[in-house]
């Protein structure tokens, strides 16, 4: 827990503060009928937030290592975070499911193929970070592989989000969810390029943390009052609420450059998970 609150607490306060911020600016920020903006102050004070939180983490970035490391070293053996992983894998693809299920309409135009694609690979990247998981601490090199749908379902989501809101006069009122989204896709992204080895805790952090905070936030989109019936979208607080976790628990497994184990001592705990994960089978 302890580890939790340190490596992944700043992202998860700034999290709940957006969503509180969220929150207000939904329900008393915008005309019920006609849908535009009225009292700016929470929605000043949330994109004011939302600058200072991204100024903090480019500075804090600009300190960290430009190293790039094998993942077995840079993140720690799933351990007590592996029940945090597969809850949010099972909720993005409960989400995704629902996103699915909810446009087995007709489709009309780009904007519903969107959504279903998103859907159906929402189902596909919590499969594949559950099996992610358990790869995590159990081999000595990690796969990439059960990732890439998390990568497809980022742009789609984007697509999904910006799509029926391309003619919206009103920025306030979308650009949250487009801004988790955009953030979410690059951080599944960075995390791939971390297993490869091709990426850094330079920007992957600051991105993975800013991608976090902003799910949370988006939250409160899904399940605000203002949306119409027609574009209720009750798996998107599911597929939010999933991701923030997923990115919170990576989070909480990168080891700071103080913490970095030898490369013999990564090996021996990937086998020695390894072993323990065959004993338990």
């Amino acid at each position: 827990m302890r580890n939790f609150v340190g490596k992944a607490g700043r992202a998860l306060g700034f999290g709940l503060l957006f969503f509180v911020l969220r929150t207000v600016q939904l329900w008393s920020g915008f005309d019920h009928a006609t849908g535009l903006a009225l009292s700016p102050a929470a929605g000043t004070a949330l994109a004011v937030c939302l600058a200072l939180a991204a100024a903090v983490e480019i500075l804090l970035a600009l300190r960290r290592s430009g190293e790039k490391l094998p993942f077995r070293r840079r993140f720690a053996p799933a351990g007590e975070m592996k029940l945090p992983l597969v809850m949010g894998g099972m909720l993005l693809a409960l989400g995704g499911a629902l996103l699915a299920a909810g446009n087995l309409v007709p489709i009309r135009g780009g904007v519903y193929m969107a959504q279903s694609a998103a859907g159906v690979l929402g189902i596909a990247a919590g499969v594949g970070v559950v099996i992610f998981t358990q790869q995590v601490g159990r081999r000595a090199e990690q796969s990439v592989l059960p990732l890439l749908p998390a990568m497809f379902f980022g742009v789609f989501l984007v697509l999904s989000e910006y799509l029926p809101e391309a003619d919206n006069p009103v920025l306030a009122r979308y650009y949250i969810p487009v801004l988790a989204s955009a953030l979410t896709a690059y951080a599944f992204s960075a995390l791939a390029g971390c297993v490869q080895g091709e990426a850094s805790p330079r920007w992957f952090t600051p991105v993975a943390e800013l991608a976090a905070a902003l799910c949370i936030a988006a939250i409160a989109d899904g399940i605000g009052p203002f949306y119409p019936v027609a574009r209720v979208q009750p798996g998107k607080p599911l597929v939010y609420g999933g991701c923030a976790l997923l990115l919170l628990s990576f989070l909480a497994l990168q080891r700071r450059d103080g913490e970095l184990p030898a490369e013999e001592e990564a090996h021996e705990d990937a086998d020695g998970e390894a072993e323990e994960g065959s004993a338990e089978a």
